[in-house]
């Protein structure tokens, strides 16, 4: 009786296990967007937070509703200019940013061909800087680079053109860490994705 049920019980997680294969996917793609820095540009001559941004990402759909997901993001560049008056000194930083992630992904299938996505995940954000000073006397130039591990989620939306390939449009956030201060970078991508 006892070996019945083993039995019985050990086929339907064989049964399950295997139905779980059949569903997995491996996708992969790319996108490109926009990206904007939650930057003060005040007390500035000329502030730029808005940057292009593009990402390649991978991952492994084992349900139908849900996936584990990996990307690598580059966040773009943010510029500013300053002037100080006082010591006649002009000034220029540009930072740059880039983040690996590694995201839970929840599916919903509103159509046959339309799916939305929410995600939440880790990332290792680095942002790299560089700053120009010219006075009169002298000139500087200084680098510096900083790394954190930050919370990552978005949003987004996939329309199936065939079987594999699909658009992919997606909003993400995530803070980005540059010295002591801590600003939130978005971004809003449009990219394909592929079912192999």
């Amino acid at each position: 009786m006892l070996k019945s049920k083993l039995m019985k019980a050990s086929l339907v997680v064989a049964g399950l296990a295997l139905s779980a294969a059949a569903s997995a996917q491996v996708y992969g793609g790319a996108s490109i967007g926009r990206s904007q820095l939650s930057a003060d540009c005040s007390g500035t001559i000329s502030c730029s937070n808005d940057a292009t941004s593009y990402k390649l990402f991978g991952g492994y759909q084992f349900h139908p509703n849900f996936a584990v997901e990996a990307s690598y993001s580059n966040l773009g560049k943010t510029k500013a200019d300053l002037y100080d008056t006082a010591s006649s000194t002009s000034a220029r930083m540009q930072v740059k940013s880039s983040s690996f992630e590694l995201a839970a992904v929840a599916n919903q299938q509103f159509t046959s061909e339309l799916s939305g996505f929410a995600k939440l995940g880790i990332a290792s954000v680095k942002a790299e800087g560089d700053m120009w000073a010219v006075n009169p006397t002298a000139s500087v130039m200084t680098s510096t680079s900083t790394s954190s591990t930050q919370p990552v989620w978005g949003l987004g939306l996939n329309y199936k053109l065939t079987k594999e390939l699909a658009l992919r449009a997606e909003f993400e956030t995530r803070k980005v860490k540059f010295g002591d201060e801590k600003e939130t970078v978005r971004n809003l991508n449009v990219g394909m994705q592929y079912h192999f």
